[in-house]
């Protein structure tokens, strides 16, 4: 047992190397197998790793895998969920630490016949990040013939999830090519779940502006300098704004789901109302930004706001 010293509270863990050991003697009779997964992911930093392995909210977006669930407790270093795997009838608590810099350590027992621990680590390697999460089934050897299809569902599990959680890593990879950077730039399990603006967007000159040219009932992008608002006019010749880089994590509004006055992010499920501008309201603030309108073009101001207001976002199922 060896205790880490970090920004964080300190903790004790068992080291990755004497974990095996000590399950292994556990108790007598003990089978225990070794499993792993291993992946380079390009175009990623390791603060996007952590952040997208500790955000729990784009998981039913994102992976629909993790329906039904729910968070028991969350600290900065630890989280505590209550879970079902697929549609076998086993409710599973699923207990995660962050143990240091790059390494996680997850825990979950089955139906408390089979035990399994994986220690995720994440180093990176110039613009791409190298994974490993490396896996032990432990259980009285009586039921080690499960061992084998639950190693097998792990790595098809966890090849799956990588592949689906591309499009957040290099999602914000490339935003921070573009100047963005992020209120969970040194995530932890508390602060990846806070329901807040966490985007922090390039800073805008004074007296930015677009115009309205080519506005329809469809919505479209406008751009200044390295930002991008969604824009649609309705049928009462009123203007829809948002920008298109939701405020929320960075997500891609224009890939979400339009409906009347709402955009619904494809990342975590959260809706956000638009900002609205007409002859009779010609200025509106929403998500960061104030909007005014001059003839046929749109003024933007950047506000200085850290938390989403209730009238700017409800949260959908998801969250």
């Amino acid at each position: 047992m060896i205790e880490s010293k970090t920004k964080r509270p300190s903790i004790r863990y068992l080291t990755p190397e004497n974990l095996y050991a000590q399950l292994n003697h556990f108790t007598s009779g003990m089978a225990v197998t070794r499993g792993s997964f291993e992946l380079v992911v390009n175009r990623c930093t390791l603060e996007d790793m952590e952040w997208n392995h500790m955000d729990q909210m784009h998981r039913l977006p994102i992976h629909r895998t993790y329906d039904k669930g729910v968070r028991i407790a969350t600290g900065e270093n630890f989280a505590v969920s209550l879970t079902q795997w697929g549609n076998w009838p086993f409710l599973i608590t699923v207990s995660d630490v962050y143990v240091a810099k790059g390494l996680f350590y997850q825990s979950l027992t089955l139906a408390g016949i089979v035990f399994v621990h994986s220690i995720i680590s994440m180093e990176e390697m110039g613009d791409s990040v190298k994974l490993k999460d490396e896996w032990y089934i432990a259980s009285k050897k009586i039921f080690k013939f499960l061992h084998k299809p639950l190693d097998k569902k792990l790595y098809k599990l966890n090849a799956r999830l990588q592949q689906e959680d591309e499009q957040l890593r290099q999602g914000r990879f490339e935003l921070r090519q573009r100047g963005y950077t992020f209120r969970t730039d040194c995530p932890d399990y508390y602060n990846s779940n806070v329901l807040r603006n966490n985007t922090i967007y390039p800073p805008l000159d004074e007296g930015a502006f677009f115009t309205l040219d080519g506005v329809t009932s469809e919505p479209s992008t406008k751009t200044i300098d390295d930002l991008e608002f969604i824009v649609k006019k309705t049928e009462r010749n009123e203007y829809l704004i948002w920008p298109a880089v939701c405020p929320h994590e960075g997500g891609p509004l224009m890939q979400g789901r339009f409906c009347e006055g709402k955009i619904t992010c494809p990342w975590h499920g959260l809706h956000f109302m638009a900002a609205q501008l007409s002859a009779e309201s010609p200025e509106a603030m929403k998500h960061g930004f104030t909007y005014t309108l001059q003839d046929n073009m749109v003024c933007v101001r950047q506000n200085v706001v850290t938390e989403i207001r209730h009238d700017e976002i409800t949260e959908s199922e998801a969250v």
